[in-house]
């Protein structure tokens, strides 16, 4: 009996060296945290929900930008950049939508769906904020909240605030 004692005790052992309590614990939290439409076959009021985020992000971050580029300092902004953002936004969509069938081909539920809509959430809304930050609206937001925005925001300055722009031929 002492044996086996030993035997479970060196495999927890290795187990707790090797990570596997982790990994175990992060994948049962993510089985509990994962709502139950997102293994489910079609299309639900949830998947409306997540599109409907991010099509008022999406929204959001063409008033802001718009705004944004009024006030920039680089008057190079032009209706082919809004074009070509409108452009990029139907895709964005039209991909979410492709996520949708690929997991009717695939029968995975919506997972795919759900992963490719919230990272295109997570994106556009960490621009989004950055955009504010740039425009110096973040007094009326908990900004400090978003910590994580630093090179975003360093990238817009330097798109719509140049400071050595080259000259362009």
């Amino acid at each position: 009996m002492t044996e086996i004692m030993d035997l479970l005790k060196g495999q927890l052992s290795k187990m707790n060296v090797d990570g596997s309590w982790v990994f175990g614990a992060v994948t049962g939290g993510l089985t509990i945290a994962i709502p139950q439409w997102v293994y489910t076959q079609g299309w639900s009021l949830n998947h409306t929900i997540l599109i409907g985020i991010l099509i008022g992000i999406i929204s959001f971050e063409w008033i802001v930008g718009g705004r944004l580029a009024t006030v920039s300092t680089d008057k190079q902004r032009s209706s082919r950049v809004a074009i070509d953002s409108l452009i990029r936004d139907v895709l964005i969509i039209g991909i979410c939508a492709m996520g949708l069938g690929l997991d009717q081909l695939f029968s995975t539920g919506s997972i795919i769906y759900t992963i490719i809509t919230a990272a295109f959430i997570y994106h556009n809304f960490y621009s989004l904020m950055a955009n504010i930050v740039v425009l110096r609206w973040d007094k009326h937001f908990p900004m400090w909240l978003l910590t994580w925005l630093d090179n975003e925001i360093a990238v817009k300055k330097e798109k719509y605030f140049p400071i050595n722009k080259k000259e362009e031929k």
